[in-house]
């Protein structure tokens, strides 16, 4: 099997909802799997520390209010206030003219960290020229332009994990037309 089928497969499988994969035919065999159906895992309940003491809650009582006979005098209808829009922020980022992530995984800006970047902001990115690579299941897959332009600026971190999708890199574009 090459290797472009075998990331179309990665690229099927973490766009799904499936947390194991396995492909066998005569000669290839692959198996994937997701940690935690792909989610990070929240523990919204706190845990107490080990060997501390765990004090029990008591009910908070609060004092009864009394009650006042006071004549209400009535009241006009509320009118209804309109809240401007908000004004469009001027460093919107425009998907178009980014480099977004082909995976889910983890974004490295050059191959080693002895290494330099591939690109930097200033830089002159061709179509096709490698960006970046981003980790996936244990493969490093690499992050290519799709369009020509300068890059404005790098939205993501060294070691970052990114979603599919996501914008990595903001280029001005060399010919605007072409988004």
């Amino acid at each position: 099997m090459d290797l472009n089928k075998i990331y179309q497969l990665m690229d099927k499988f973490e766009q799904s909802s499936l947390s194991n994969f396995e492909y066998r035919d005569q000669e290839f065999e692959i198996q994937m799997g997701k940690k935690g159906h792909g989610k990070p895992v929240v523990n919204t309940q706190p845990t107490p520390l080990p060997n501390a003491p765990v004090a029990p809650e008591e009910p908070v009582q609060s004092a009864p209010e009394p009650i006042v006979d006071t004549p209400v005098a009535p009241t006009a209808e509320p009118t209804p206030i309109s809240t401007p829009a908000p004004a469009p922020v001027e460093d919107e980022i425009d998907p178009a003219e980014c480099i977004t992530a082909p995976v889910v995984g983890i974004f490295y800006q050059a191959h080693s960290a002895e290494e330099t970047p591939y690109v930097s902001v200033g830089d002159q990115v061709s179509v096709g020229q490698q960006v970046g690579l981003i980790q996936a299941m244990q493969m490093m897959r690499p992050v290519v332009a799709k369009q020509a332009g300068q890059v404005k600026a790098l939205l993501v971190e060294n070691g970052d994990e990114v979603n599919f999708g996501q914008p990595l890199i903001q280029l001005i574009p060399d010919n605007p037309s072409d988004i």
